[in-house]
């Protein structure tokens, strides 16, 4: 059994927090219908989703400073600050681009105009920020570790650029996370795209599951359950419907779990750099 550390301990918590709080609000959205308008309360502009997310992003921020500080007056070799500064820089984008440049949309339930809106053909299709970050955090946070996993890969520590790589290596619990937001997306809505984003959901848990079942590590309690939350997210979004959003709605949802895996991600392997004063 590995050792429990604290960042995991946290990350498997807000994990749990947040995907609970949202299997709760979509199963209540679809099949509840005093609370169909929920999805969209919850995730409007500037609305629950936002602030999550906001709130993680300036967190990410916090704790890089802080790191950059700390391995500054170590004996830890000063690239280390330099690839926290980097983590820094991603953190700081996305949180101005979130407050300053995203344009969003005012959807009010009672215009008829908006409901008109609300039907159109493109209103599930995602803009190019939306796809870079869906694919990028896809490609970076689920396909790249499964491949290390799946075929043993290991790197080689003696060098830099391969002790950077181990540190920073994802783990189970990040790729269950990435792939329950990439999950929340209307997948039978927004044509051929969709249904490319649902072979890639497909490929990722059968990745996962392969790995569950044949990979030739232990899993802890939380990867588990963490595993049975995203099986249930799958279960929902396949069988539910949604009215009164469009898909802004949707990547609302899919950037707050981003934005945790991305501060869980940058807090776990910072915190593994052991300082000696």
């Amino acid at each position: 059994m590995r050792k429990v550390t604290i960042p995991h301990l946290v990350f498997s918590s807000l994990y749990f927090i947040l995907a609970l709080f949202t299997i709760l609000m979509l199963a209540l959205t679809s099949f509840a219908p005093d609370f169909k308008h929920m999805f969209r309360l919850t995730t409007q502009p500037f609305g629950v989703y936002f602030g999550i997310c906001v709130i993680l992003l300036a967190c990410g921020v916090i704790v890089s400073v802080f790191n950059i500080v700390r391995i500054y007056y170590s004996h830890l070799p000063k690239f280390y600050s330099v690839i926290i500064g980097l983590s820094l820089c991603v953190f700081a984008f996305f949180l101005y681009y979130e407050l300053f440049v995203v344009r969003r949309t005012y959807f009010d339930a009672f215009s008829f105009e908006d409901s008109l809106r609300l039907v159109q053909e493109n209103v599930f299709t995602k803009s190019l920020y939306q796809g870079c970050v869906d694919y990028a955090f896809y490609i970076l946070f689920v396909f790249c570790p499964a491949v290390v996993y799946l075929f043993g890969l290991s790197f080689d520590k003696s060098l830099k650029f391969g002790r950077i790589l181990h540190l920073i290596q994802p783990s189970f619990n990040v790729m269950l996370s990435v792939l329950f937001g990439f999950a929340i997306s209307p997948f039978f809505k927004s044509g051929i795209a969709g249904y490319f984003d649902l072979v890639l959901l497909v490929l990722g848990l059968g990745m996962v599951l392969y790995l569950c079942i044949k990979g030739n590590r232990s899993f802890d309690s939380y990867e588990i359950f963490n595993l049975l939350l995203l099986l249930i997210m799958c279960v929902i979004m396949m069988i539910s419907s949604y009215g009164f959003v469009d898909g802004e709605s949707y990547f609302e949802v899919r950037k707050a779990f981003y934005a945790l895996v991305l501060f869980g991600w940058c807090s776990s392997w910072m915190m593994k750099l052991t300082i000696k004063y």
